[in-house]
């Protein structure tokens, strides 16, 4: 795509509309002359099928006489070798075998092998390679299509994923709702919330609480214990004051605090523009003059902050940003603080078992995780009610939110000897599991000890010195997560607001998964476990306990004569139960309502400017419920916190880290998993099981080695890991430049 949209502009000039994400394209829209079909579209392929070129003649069962991708030297292609005959290939090297995987590699050592005496000349293979990828991508993309028309329910709800989504994911979705949703079922969620009129914003209390520290003054406001100022003036309604300060000099002061984009401050509009409130700058600018008059009458006078304007100071003052940074946000209740994804990290940095035949590491992978979650999960259905408390509670078990149900803002103080935290907090730009607020706070970037690790006499030997107030922290939580906290030892000491909602369903998502599971279990052909070697009459009776096995569990009605590996199917099903989550430059540069990423110079006289809109412009989408996925992520992580915890109480089982659905544990040698091992959705099921796995090192979240040994052969294998980056024969992070790196980090911190 880029190369495309390179040459678009460097030769014909085109100036296309393009939809990305920071570098990664999804698609080019080129405006034709002819007005039938005003654009074609370049859309990113591997959007749709998240698989390499070569995996997709598999992956799809794509019937393609060359059979798979072949291999290239793209070390050889050069003008200057364009016109060559050799009477073989090009040596290996110019294959580049040394960035190819394992297994990439061994097939292209066999094919070299039998083919190097092939001749060879670049002109022609290199027509031939780039018609070889245009046939498997044009088949795979036609096979998708296909498959996803197969997926309907009926032949009217059919849908085209090549013309309506861009990915995978958006085709799941439009499937699910064409297919599956039923008609008012779903509430579209506002991104920023329900209240972002008639709540203060949490910078606006931070700063009315600022003006008090730093002047002396006590201000009223809405988290005052007299709760904020009403005052009834001549018109006979009663106003609300963001902050109050009473009789300074003889004369009473109103403090109003007002975002810019609600109240169409100068900085984002134009007189006549219309602001979020649906009204334009020029009248939101005549109402509070209006406003202020009318306090005046009453023998206040007002003070207006633009919320632009604290911002800048915040920038300039290193005292009052450590000010706000030290304050809870109070604010209104943004469904997306909620979001935290999944669990990963780990729980100890390394475990050697080279020569010791005691213990050994397992890792088990929760079955399906989210497929799991959207299977048994309740969700909300509609909208909620909107709760604005702001009061003090002590809940300390789950009972004590009843008869609540949904989204939670709060304040909770996280007990002070539990191994495995609940609520993780967001600090420093780092998801943190933590037990004290102050200390996850205090630590180092990049080391892990806080930077003020002296022993406390008094308090022997406990880590903490922190009260409860320092230790606990505001949270936006499920109330599925929250329940579990209150559980193992949380307690909540003040609720700000809750979205609560009435109505809930395990069956929303229940009916896509089953069908998606079916598809599915069916290509996937009969398990091998059915089968017994002349024995037919037991093979049949396997074959029917399979069939009344997934009925009893999961509802699910399989037919025998449909039950055919097909790779095709199996695949889209797979994927499809994973997947159920012309503007001027200078207008751009300019407009205060875009956030902007990095700007790239395309030609001369052409300019990249990729852009999204600020927060407070954000607008719903039509197929966009933040609920749902909020839910899905916390019940997930509950799901895993729960195995977690299995091990952690397990004799002998020291639980090493954990990845979203994984876990790795070292225990004694043929110790029986303290959780249920299968098959079935939300289960545990060993990865590496025909490994020992002998040493395990991690530097943190997604970055870990492992060494590994056959249980029968002895062959000894390496597993990389590195925040994407993954394991090649070359690669230069191996194993033991992983160790080197590991204890050089380890000698740092010890210092």
């Amino acid at each position: 795509m880029h190369l495309l949209l390179g040459e678009l502009i460097k030769h014909f000039g085109i100036e296309p509309k393009i939809t990305r994400t920071g570098n990664k394209l999804y698609e080019v829209l080129i405006k034709k002359q002819r007005r039938r079909f005003p654009y074609i579209s370049f859309r990113d392929s591997f959007n749709w099928t998240m698989l390499k070129l070569e995996q997709l003649p598999k992956a799809l069962a794509l019937e393609i006489d060359e059979g798979g991708k072949s291999f290239f030297p793209h070390g050889w292609n050069f003008n200057k070798n364009m016109n060559v005959r050799l009477n073989g290939l090009p040596d290996q090297q110019f294959y580049y075998p040394d960035s190819m995987g394992k297994d990439r590699r061994k097939k292209f050592e066999e094919w070299y092998t039998n083919n190097k005496n092939e001749p060879f000349c670049l002109r022609e293979q290199i027509v031939e390679y780039c018609q070889q990828d245009v046939r498997i991508l044009a088949h795979a993309l036609v096979k998708l299509q296909r498959l996803f028309f197969e997926l309907a329910t009926e032949p009217s709800k059919r849908d085209d994923v090549l013309v309506n989504s861009m990915t995978i994911a958006s085709a799941c979705i439009r499937h699910f709702c064409i297919n599956y949703l039923k008609e008012n079922q779903m509430g579209i969620i506002p991104d920023n919330g329900y209240h972002r009129d008639s709540n203060q914003s949490a910078i606006a209390l931070k700063f009315l609480r600022w003006l008090s520290h730093k002047t002396g003054l006590q201000v009223q406001h809405q988290e005052s214990p007299e709760g904020e100022k009403r005052v009834k003036v001549s018109d006979g309604s009663i106003l609300r004051l963001d902050g109050y300060i009473k009789n300074i000099g003889g004369v009473d002061q109103a403090i109003e605090f007002l975002g810019c984009a609600w109240h169409g401050h100068e900085c984002l509009y134009l007189p006549h523009e219309v602001c979020l409130n649906g009204k334009t700058a020029l009248y939101n600018k005549d109402k509070l003059y209006e406003r202020v008059s009318l306090l005046k009458e009453e023998g206040i006078w007002t003070t207006a902050v633009w919320e632009c304007e604290v911002m800048k100071e915040l920038e300039e003052d290193p005292e009052m940003s450590l000010f706000f940074d030290t304050l809870p946000d109070i604010g209104p209740l943004y469904p997306r603080d909620a979001f935290h994804g999944g669990r990963t990290g780990p729980l100890a940095l390394k475990c050697d078992l080279e020569g010791s035949d005691e213990f050994e590491i397992s890792c088990f992978d929760v079955v399906s995780l989210y497929p799991a979650v959207n299977f048994y999960a309740f969700y909300p259905l509609g909208h909620p009610n909107i709760l604005e408390l702001n009061k003090d509670v002590n809940w300390t078990k789950p009972e004590d939110l009843h008869p609540y149900r949904g989204l939670f803002k709060l304040f909770i103080i996280p007990p002070d000897d539990l191994y495995l935290p609940v609520i993780p907090e967001r600090i420093h730009g780092k998801l943190i599991f933590h037990l004290c607020h102050r200390c996850a706070v205090e630590i180092s970037p990049g080391v892990a000890i806080r930077a003020n690790s002296k022993y406390n006499k008094e308090i022997g030997h406990k880590w903490c010195p922190h009260t409860d107030e320092q230790r606990g922290f505001v949270s936006t939580t499920c109330s599925v997560e929250l329940e579990l906290a209150l559980k193992q030892g949380y307690r909540v000491t003040k609720v700000y607001s809750i979205y609560h909602w009435e109505n809930w369903s395990d069956t929303l998502l229940r009916p896509y998964v089953q069908d998606m599971m079916r598809l599915k279990i069916e290509a996937s052909g009969w398990p091998n476990s059915v089968f017994v070697p002349g024995n037919s009459e037991l093979e049949d009776q396997r074959k029917r306990e399979f069939i009344e096995k997934n009925q009893s569990v999961y509802g699910i009605h399989l037919d025998p004569s449909r039950i055919e590996r097909n790779e095709g199917m199996r695949y889209l099903a797979k994927t499809c139960n994973n997947s159920i989550s012309p503007v001027e430059l200078h207008t751009v540069l300019n407009d205060p309502k875009l956030e902007l990423g990095a700007v790239e110079m395309l030609a001369p006289n052409l300019f990249s400017v990729p852009y999204r809109h600020r927060r407070e412009f954000v607008r719903p989408h039509d197929k966009y419920n933040i609920a749902i996925a909020l839910i899905t992520t916390a019940k997930a992580r509950i799901m895993l916190y729960d195995y977690m915890e299995k091990i952690v109480k397990e004799k002998d089982c020291k639980l090493l880290y954990t990845d979203t659905d994984s876990c790795f544990y070292v225990h004694r040698r043929g110790q029986t998993p303290p959780f249920r091992v299968g098959e079935m959705l939300g289960m545990m099921d060993r990865e590496y099981g025909e490994w020992n796995i002998i040493a395990f090192y991690t530097g943190g979240c997604k970055q870990y080695a492992m060494k590994m040994k056959h249980k029968n052969s002895g062959e000894i294998k390496y597993i990389v890991k590195c925040r994407g980056c993954w394991d090649k024969v070359d690669s230069p992070l191996d194993f033991e430049q992983f160790k080197v790196i590991f204890q050089t980090f380890l000698n740092l911190k010890n210092r």
